[in-house]
């Protein structure tokens, strides 16, 4: 293999290079914010055990170009610029074709907000150089605000499902979350939403309890304006989005490491959610007997997250594929995206405790709304 110098310095144009591209891929494992560690992978099972060589560059390219580099063939086109491109990263890919991850400490520096690089890999086997037939196009930005109490969760693995709940929460089966992400520590407060969107449907009035009576639709408008003001701001990471939680993200959250009924153990009172207890409303009032709570007016679970247990249930972004059961082997990332119904979380101040255990499900139709139904946001991976 050439040095970094050599490699630098054969790399041309070429607008007679073939460009097809021929399988390996980019993925963002951890965005760019300030005062954070940014990393990305290369993925290609067919070149398990190959080199590979990840370039970056700065600024961002958003074009192509067919590259020669005498006696070597070359597969795919450079998405990063060849003026300005330098070798970041040599290694082997795993058994599964995958890269170790690449990662680029933000300093937390202001001034960086704005800053654009692109990070493009390659296999090199023998003499046949093949680019990764995307790049990850990137921008620095800075963390979410402190007005929207967004709670930064790890990647991880967890049981999601119930055995004790079964139906269409069994079978119990592994989950991994594999990126990062932000999840607000309270549920979308009527203030919040009357900020994004200008108008509040909501049955039970005050500016700190959770919105209500909005459908799953309007849930996603709020989390589209968001997304478009904080990326106005500077705040949107590259290739991140506010939306919904996924149904898998939500219990997870919910859990926060917790594998029994609820996230405060095996039974559930009202200093820890305000719900339908066998006493009566745990938050009494209105001619209906109970209402919502202010946001955070119960405990926290171990992430610091108030209020998946009860309040208000909380829309998801998956769909309701009416698949009685999960999957029974594990899973990365799950996301489903077909069917008419849209999942229901956490159950609300009506419901009963087991109605609000952290596996348990519901699904009602995206136009349904009313006034014990509201929607917490993430603000992690945009999905197809």
């Amino acid at each position: 293999m050439p040095s970094p110098a050599v490699f630098t310095l054969f790399v041309a144009t070429c607008g007679a290079c073939a460009l097809a591209q021929s399988g390996p891929t980019m993925r963002l494992a951890a965005p760019a914010v300030l005062g954070q560690t940014a990393s990305f992978t290369m993925r290609h099972p067919a070149s398990a055990g190959q080199l590979y060589v990840m370039l970056a560059a700065s600024p961002v390219f958003p074009g192509a170009v067919g590259v020669s580099i005498p006696g070597l063939t070359v597969n795919g086109s450079m998405r990063v610029d060849p003026a300005t491109a330098l070798i970041a990263a040599v290694g082997l890919l795993d058994a599964s074709g995958q890269s170790p991850a690449l990662a680029m400490p933000v300093p937390a520096v202001p001034q960086l907000v704005g800053f654009g690089f692109d990070v493009q890999g390659l296999t090199w086997a023998g003499n046949v150089i093949t680019f990764a037939q995307d790049d990850l196009e990137i921008v620095v930005a800075a963390p979410p605000p402190a007005g929207l109490h967004m709670v930064a969760i790890p990647p991880g693995s967890f049981a999601m499902g119930s055995a004790t709940v079964g139906g269409t929460a069994a079978p119990v089966h592994t989950v991994t979350i594999t990126r990062p992400f932000w999840v607000g520590r309270y549920e979308v407060t009527q203030a919040q939403y009357l900020a994004a969107v200008f108008a509040s449907p909501s049955f039970f009035q005050g500016p700190d309890l959770p919105v209500e009576s909005i459908t799953w639709f309007q849930a996603v408008q709020f989390c589209d304006a968001l997304s478009a003001s904080e990326a106005a701001a500077g705040r949107l990471p590259s290739g991140y989005v506010y939306r919904l939680p996924t149904e898998a993200e939500w219990e997870y959250c919910c859990r926060a490491g917790a594998a029994t009924e609820w996230n405060v153990g095996s039974a559930l009172a009202c200093t820890d959610a305000n719900f339908h207890a066998a006493s009566g409303y745990c938050e009494p009032g209105s001619i209906y007997g109970g209402q919502t709570a202010t946001v955070g007016s119960r405990v926290a679970n171990a992430w610091g997250l108030h209020d998946l247990h009860g309040n208000v249930a909380e829309w998801c972004l998956d769909s309701w594929n009416l698949t009685a059961n999960y999957p029974a082997g594990p899973v990365e990332d799950p996301h489903v995206d077909v069917g008419t119904y849209r999942v229901v979380r956490g159950g609300g101040w009506d419901a009963t405790a087991a109605t609000c255990r952290s596996a348990a499900r519901d699904y009602l139709s995206p136009f349904y709304h009313a006034f014990t139904f509201g929607c917490r946001v993430v603000c992690a991976p945009e999905l197809p």
